[in-house]
């Protein structure tokens, strides 16, 4: 199974929602709290390459850090640049951000969510799911 990372904040309800969905459905995970523990360069690397736009996608626009930068300011840094700015004010990045080695989804969507159960899980349950609907 795929080693799952969930970035995360104590305040952020989204972010509690996702860690209970992936406990009920029996997903081992890993918790970062970003927060209190620093978002390392590494990581934000490897969220970056899962991205479509870059940081755009990771940056909570509703942040009061946000809303003393701004985009452009953003956009103008470097990767090294920008991870530091990431450490020093925690609340530009989104939350949850939750990630395997392939997958990407930042924001708690129970829809979306379900692509990091397995696929053969997945497959199964679609399977038990047809079998009792033609039973019924």
């Amino acid at each position: 199974m795929e080693k799952i990372t969930v970035l995360w904040g104590p305040s952020c309800g989204s972010a509690r929602r996702a860690c209970q969905w992936l406990d009920e459905h029996h997903l081992d995970y890993d918790r970062v709290n970003v927060v209190s523990q620093a978002i390392s360069l590494q990581t934000l690397k490897k969220v970056l390459s899962l991205t479509e736009y870059g940081a755009e996608e990771i940056i909570s626009e509703r942040s009061k850090a946000y809303k003393k930068f701004g985009q452009k300011y953003i956009d103008s840094l470097t990767i090294s640049e920008l991870h530091r700015l990431l450490v020093r004010y925690p609340s530009l990045i989104k939350k949850p951000i939750i990630f395997t080695h392939n997958k990407l989804q930042v924001g708690f969507n129970e829809d979306e969510i379900r692509s990091f159960i397995p696929r053969e899980t997945r497959r199964v349950s679609f399977a038990e799911m047809l079998r009792v609907l033609h039973d019924a």
